[in-house]
């Protein structure tokens, strides 16, 4: 905590900053309101959603417990929409769901023209926290630059939320949060007055040190398996989906969290 006896901070005048909070609980749903967020689970939910819609899902329903995704999926099955439920507990495969959280689980021929009601650990808990911002889209590594042109002339502050691990700050986003931060800027958006966007920049160029430059996916993969996340994959033996988290534009979808249906769209 900051002393109690500090004067009124006065704080500088950013046109289109761009923010990062490093969990969901370092910021609260009000300061979102008037922005556009970026929510950022690397590891995985954000590849997976972008994949499931890039191979023809008509939505994706974030639900917050597994109770809640199972009872969406039975009212959506009941009034006749075909219907798939999707996500993990801890890494891990829910019990009686027909996917889990790995992207190449998403396929065209499994996912094609079906809503999948989808909770994870972290991920899902993040967009539902965002969903009071003007606009929320999913963003990851894989549809970076789809995300970066979307959003480059929106006039509105746009704040890379992390979903991070049980509210702990996790490497993997703090490290996509960085390149997008970086792609942002150069794109002729701002630093916020706070140092975490910076911090986050400055974490993605130590893997890509010209400016300007994309690392390889091999020093992408490395930087991500050795956070949290990417450790608890190895330890599940899911090494093959750091390798699909880490392809830089590899999917050209924007997902698009709209509150109000209660689903995300591709745009």
């Amino acid at each position: 905590m900051a002393a109690p006896d500090l004067p009124t901070a006065t704080h500088e005048t950013i046109n289109r900053p761009t923010f990062v909070h490093l969990a969901p609980d370092h910021v609260s749903a009000e300061v979102l309101r008037d922005g556009v967020v970026i929510v950022i689970d690397t590891l995985r939910a954000s590849t997976s959603i972008a994949t499931a819609l890039a191979n023809g899902a008509a939505a994706i329903v974030p639900a917050l417990t597994v109770d809640e995704a199972v009872n969406v999926a039975a009212l959506l099955r009941a009034q006749g929409e075909r219907t798939l439920l999707g996500g993990e507990r801890g890494g891990v495969h829910i019990a009686g769901f027909d996917l889990d959280n790995s992207p190449r689980s998403f396929a065209r021929e499994r996912v094609a023209g079906a809503t999948i009601v989808f909770t994870s650990s972290n991920g899902t808990a993040a967009l539902r926290h965002a969903s009071g911002a003007a606009r929320v889209i999913v963003g990851t590594l894989a549809n970076i630059s789809a995300v970066c042109a979307v959003i480059s002339k929106d006039e509105r502050p746009v704040h890379l939320l992390c979903a991070a691990t049980r509210g702990d700050i996790t490497l993997d986003d703090a490290l996509v949060a960085g390149a997008f931060a970086a792609r942002l800027v150069e794109s002729g958006r701002a630093f916020a007055s706070d140092d975490a966007a910076r911090l986050c920049a400055m974490a993605w160029a130590s893997i890509a040190p010209s400016a300007g430059t994309t690392p390889d996916r091999e020093a992408i993969r490395h930087a991500l398996s050795i956070g949290r996340g990417g450790r608890n994959l190895i330890r599940l033996g899911l090494q093959e989906d750091i390798n699909d988290c880490a392809a830089i534009d590899s999917l050209h979808v924007v997902p698009e969290f709209f509150a109000a249906q209660g689903r995300v769209r591709s745009l």
